[in-house]
């Protein structure tokens, strides 16, 4: 098959054995990765599967364009039924795991059941072997790695491990690619715990075929000089992320403070961790001038900057890939301004496999509901949870990770806790569908919009629109989206059709396996519908147009809608934001002011269920909706789930 592997593998921890499946029929209807991954979900997960059982399912889906020579086409794609909403959950990591799953003979990898004792998988060859994990267990993610790789003595091995708080089934724990790239969000890492799957291992051996090798190359040359010479690549590679985007983002006041009492921070106490202001060697950390080894064939390489913590407690520590969400979760949230505690917190978090996001979620809402008297001293085991105090944040997240005392309380997740906790604590836990939310909502409406609307609950990734901070233009706005207000960051009017453009083609470009960076998302100037379209034609040898693209990713969203449906029961009233965010406004900086509009945001969301073709008044999906999409198997399934 040109472009795949395909095969998929489906293995039974409980049996310890496994079979190889042919992966035609799936990925001509959905091309592959997360696509895949929610349809085999739909159709072979049955309702009421608690997800820490063994009859839940875990899979894993290199896109289609993994393997290739494609701009950072490098993504993981995990599926699996979600811990905190009880949905849908689909997370994506970089780096270099899915290529070799792909090289190693398999397109998607099926797990069930639970192994008796700790295991990894062994992919190579086209073949699946189970190893014996239980000297593993226990250790960080980067210890298994490190193991594992003594034990095959073998260089070319990639690694998806989980940490201490997958084993200890954490919430929101996490798999780990190359030590720092995490596929977030819906509880995987314990979901893998539960199975006692330690890890999973890819020796890359085969290659993938192209249709038309030489007009695919070409293509993806251009692709990869254009993203390379651009500003904003040459920016990001030299700041990554957190130097790129902070500042940036408190300026446009979409920096969570203090839990969600603002989404403006001080300016000054953002400077003292600003990239300019380590670059200045005033402080305990300097930017090394070596370089990290970047994602899988990636021009964009917002990994590479490597920082060194030169003095203090934290001496000696070095560490690449620190993200922006990290500012966002532990800065500005829990107001924290020591850059060196930063990434002694971001490096905390890869070890022992913890959601970065809802880490910080639920340290923020419990620093917050201490201040204010909610949480006591009795409540927290006599610990007291100050702002700023990086020394209790390293500290809760051990705890965390460990399942030990407080800690336990916050392993549930947010919404969890402020449930046990009660007393109005419920108010300040910031969470959509169950799932913790670290984004700030109030000014930039679309992006805001894209949150709530997740059907994962409460992440950017899955509709939330860049246009709004990229402030595109009326004209461009209109050309690309028929949005003329995409640019304007207050504007409601047009926010919903943006976002359903969105979440529709970031559907696609996951299923292609594609960053999301190396796409208009990351800037105007890179891969749309168009160019993507292009390459997968170039690849497999099967025309497709920009339409065709994005109709499968509408596709890919509405399985997934139906899976939320059928496993969590969510309706239009899911779909509405936390109350915080429309009783209390900004309180400070540009937009102080804006808060959200229960009314506005109602039309924002009838737009969105209207270009999608569901329910206004249920948001449920709709027969004549499913059936223009080609999904009449979809809305039987519906069918038979209400029982009409």
């Amino acid at each position: 098959m040109n472009a795949y592997a395909g095969r998929v593998a489906r293995v039974d921890l409980t049996s310890g054995k496994w079979s190889v499946e042919e992966s035609a029929s799936l990925t001509q209807r959905f091309l592959g990765g997360r696509g895949v991954n929610s349809w085999i979900l739909l159709n072979q997960l049955a309702p009421g599967v608690d997800p820490l059982s063994p009859e839940n399912l875990l899979v894993f889906g290199a896109g289609a364009l993994v393997g290739t020579m494609a701009p950072a086409a490098c993504y993981t794609s995990i599926g699996s039924k979600n811990l905190s909403t009880g949905g849908i959950n689909y997370a994506h990591a970089g780096g270099h795991f899915a290529p070799a799953m792909k090289q190693a003979g398999f397109d998607n990898l099926i797990v069930s059941g639970r192994s008796e004792r700790p295991v990894y998988l062994y992919l190579h060859n086209g073949k699946v072997e189970l190893k014996d994990a239980s000297h593993l267990w226990g250790k960080t993610t980067w210890e298994t790695q490190e193991k594992i790789r003594e034990e095959l003595v073998d260089d070319a091995l990639r690694f998806l491990t989980i940490g201490p708080a997958g084993e200890n089934l954490v919430r929101f724990a996490i798999a780990i690619v190359d030590k720092t790239r995490a596929a977030a969000s819906g509880g995987l890492g314990a979901i893998m715990g539960s199975k006692n799957l330690k890890a999973i291992v890819a020796k890359p051996t085969e290659q993938i075929s192209i249709a038309h090798p030489r007009r695919f190359q070409d293509l993806a040359n251009s692709y990869y000089s254009l993203m390379k010479n651009s500003d904003f690549v040459k920016l990001i590679s030299q700041r990554g992320t957190h130097g790129t985007y902070s500042k940036n983002m408190n300026e446009s006041c979409s920096l969570p403070t203090r839990n969600v009492a603002d989404d403006h921070w001080d300016p000054d106490r953002m400077a003292i961790i600003d990239f300019p202001q380590i670059l200045s060697g005033e402080t305990n950390v300097r930017k090394l001038e070596e370089r990290f080894p970047s994602c899988h064939n990636c021009p964009i390489q917002c990994g590479f900057v490597v920082y060194e913590v030169v003095k203090g407690p934290y001496a000696g520590l070095k560490l690449n890939a620190f993200e922006a969400n990290a500012v966002f979760a532990f800065g500005s949230r829990c107001d924290i301004v020591d850059f060196a505690a930063l990434l002694k917190i971001f490096e905390q978090i890869s070890l022992m496999g913890l959601d970065n996001d809802a880490a910080g979620v639920v340290i923020s809402w419990a620093i917050d509901c201490y201040q204010k008297g909610i949480l006591k001293p009795e409540d927290t085991g006599g610990m007291p949870l100050a702002w700023g105090d990086a020394g209790c944040v390293l500290e809760l997240l051990r705890m965390i990770s460990q399942n030990d005392g407080f800690g336990a309380l916050l392993a549930r997740g947010v919404q969890e806790a402020s449930k046990v906790i009660g007393r109005g604590s419920e108010y300040y836990a910031i969470h959509c569908k169950g799932q913790d939310n670290v984004d700030a909502l109030r000014s930039a409406k679309g992006w805001g919009f894209g949150n709530v609307v997740s059907l994962r609950g409460g992440r950017h990734l899955d509709g939330s629109p860049t246009t709004e901070y990229q402030a595109i233009s009326r004209e461009l706005g209109e050309k690309l989206y028929g949005v003329p207000t995409a640019g304007d960051q207050t504007a409601y009017e047009g926010k919903g059709k943006l976002t359903f453009w969105y979440s529709c083609f970031k559907a696609a470009v996951d299923a292609l396996g594609i960053c999301y960076y190396t796409t208009w998302w990351g800037d105007h100037s890179f891969l749309g519908p168009k160019e993507l379209a292009a390459m997968i034609s170039e690849a497999t040898g099967s025309p497709m147009s920009a339409d065709d693209l994005f109709l499968i990713g509408q596709r890919i969203v509405n399985i997934e809608k139906a899976f939320n449906t059928i496993h969590g029961g969510f309706s239009r009233a899911d779909d509405m934001p936390p109350k915080i965010f429309v009783d209390e406004p900004i309180k400070s900086g540009r937009y102080r002011g804006e808060l959200l509009d229960e009314c506005k945001w109602n039309e924002m969301l009838d737009e969105f269920y209207e270009m999608h073709g569901w329910a206004n008044d249920t948001g449920q999906q709709t027969r004549d909706g499913l059936l223009q999409l080609d999904l009449s198997d979809v809305w039987q399934k519906l069918e038979a789930h209400s029982g009409n």
